[in-house]
């Protein structure tokens, strides 16, 4: 008897969607790369999920794949304004997800479009309008009551591991380091310092809040809202505290 070779699941995958508003190479890859040496531990070899915002040209296109590789950026899927570019997203080896569910759950869930969040806000977390980065999100929306036991870890999480509570709140007795990953589709609580990342609501529960007892963390995120560690570096910066979405903002409070 043959013994099985594979297996195939599906997984939460985290990763980032570049919306690509327009598109002039040369202020186009400036702003990136400004974007990219802000946060380099958090982008450089980032799965990338391209959003055409508008239709471009195959030549284009491919430049615009090419400009993403060289700044390790890695480019996995396409949707949007895709238009005849069909060959070359699967000449380039990407996926085009326009039709997917994944596609249509990440429109649909709270976000940050341009139309809908206010000017300061898009001012104060990017200077620039060509480019605007958002976690992708998957594809349904956890209710309160549907949420199970919250899955507890009892160890510190380590540089690489990654944790998800799928349709719970996720609790950690210790601390996480940097480089490590929690998720969540409900609350996430960290009773150590928070030095990773914190993803919470990752299915769109914009309720869903992070609590640690020692800010940290090099990114923290509510239902695809996120913050990363220039921000964090607030007043509450390695204190108790708890983050939370407030109309599509996301704010950081001291425990008391």
């Amino acid at each position: 008897m043959t013994a099985t070779c594979f297996r195939m699941k599906g997984t939460t995958l985290t990763s980032i969607v570049l919306e690509v508003i327009d598109f002039e190479p040369d202020a186009f890859t400036s702003q990136l790369e400004s974007k990219v040496a802000s946060a380099p531990q958090f982008f450089t070899r980032s799965s990338l999920i391209i959003h055409l915002m508008k239709s471009l040209s195959a030549t284009e296109f491919e430049l615009l794949i090419a400009l993403c590789r060289r700044l390790q950026l890695q480019p996995m899927a396409v949707k949007g304004e895709v238009g005849a570019l069909k060959a070359v997203i699967n000449d380039l080896g990407l996926a085009d997800v326009s039709q997917s569910k994944f596609s249509d759950s990440e429109v649909n869930a709270p976000r940050s479009e341009p139309a809908k969040e206010k000017a300061s806000d898009r001012d104060k977390q990017n200077s620039h309008s060509t480019v605007n980065y958002q976690a992708a999100e998957p594809v349904a929306t956890p209710t309160a009551a549907a949420l199970k036991p919250a899955k507890v870890i009892m160890r510190p999480v380590r540089s690489g591991q990654q944790v998800y509570a799928e349709g719970s709140d996720l609790v950690v007795t210790a601390s996480v380091s940097e480089g490590a990953e929690l998720l969540a589709d409900g609350n996430i609580h960290v009773y150590g310092t928070l030095r990773g990342r914190a993803l919470a609501g990752v299915k769109g529960n914009s309720s869903a809040r992070v609590f640690c007892q020692s800010l940290d963390a090099e990114l923290v995120s509510i239902a695809g809202q996120f913050i990363m560690h220039d921000t964090v570096k607030g007043e509450c910066w390695k204190k108790p505290a708890q983050i939370y979405l407030e109309e599509d903002t996301l704010r950081i409070k001291a425990l008391v």
